[in-house]
């Protein structure tokens, strides 16, 4: 397993990066989990705030990711691991369960290309915005409920996978009013 420490436009001197390695080792011990690495990567933003983004990989696709902006940097790596201490939590035994390791449906990816769609001549109204692609994304086989826990753990609004019960893509996320959405295209209605 391997630490990184980096940071965005700032030098991170030795003593932060210890501390936040001996911090990431102390909830990695607590919680007993297998983790492949994790990244921590400080920034720091136009009001002088530091802002720290740490992520676990977990291995098939599984990741956890919390952030936090704080004035001090010392409590910016501790506020994030909180989140996700409390992440680790919620989900403690269905992270640590034998059958994630061994789940019935396989563990096949499949790795979508997103795209940057340009405006039209006539869309170059500032109520129109540009569509930016970030990065290329994987959809994963996963039961509806696998999908939730890991789109809560990337603090991600939308989790995009391949339902194992019946094979169709399928969408979660999170509503407005706070509880999950489940869009399922194979479900017909009466």
């Amino acid at each position: 397993m391997s630490i990184i420490v980096t940071g965005k436009q700032i030098e991170v001197g030795d003593s932060l990066k210890e501390f936040a390695i001996a911090e990431v080792q102390t909830v990695l011990t607590r919680y007993m989990l297998d983790v492949h690495d994790v990244t921590v990567t400080f920034t720091k933003d136009a009001h002088h705030h530091f802002k720290v983004d740490i992520t676990l990989n977990l291995g098939h696709g599984l990741l956890i990711h919390a952030e936090s902006i704080e004035v001090d940097a010392y409590q910016c790596i501790g506020h994030a691991l909180g989140k996700i201490e409390s992440q680790v939590r919620r989900y403690r035994s269905r992270l640590r369960s034998k059958k994630r390791n061994h789940d019935d449906h396989e563990h096949r990816a499949e790795r979508v290309q997103k795209f940057v769609i340009k405006a039209q001549e006539e869309d170059t109204q500032d109520d129109n915005p540009l569509i930016i692609a970030e990065t290329v994304s994987e959809i994963h086989t996963l039961s509806v409920g696998d999908a939730v826990m890991q789109m809560d753990l990337s603090v991600s609004p939308v989790m995009i996978f391949r339902n194992a019960a019946n094979g169709e893509v399928n969408v979660v996320f999170k509503r407005p009013d706070g509880h999950i959405g489940w869009v399922d295209p194979s479900l017909k209605l009466a």
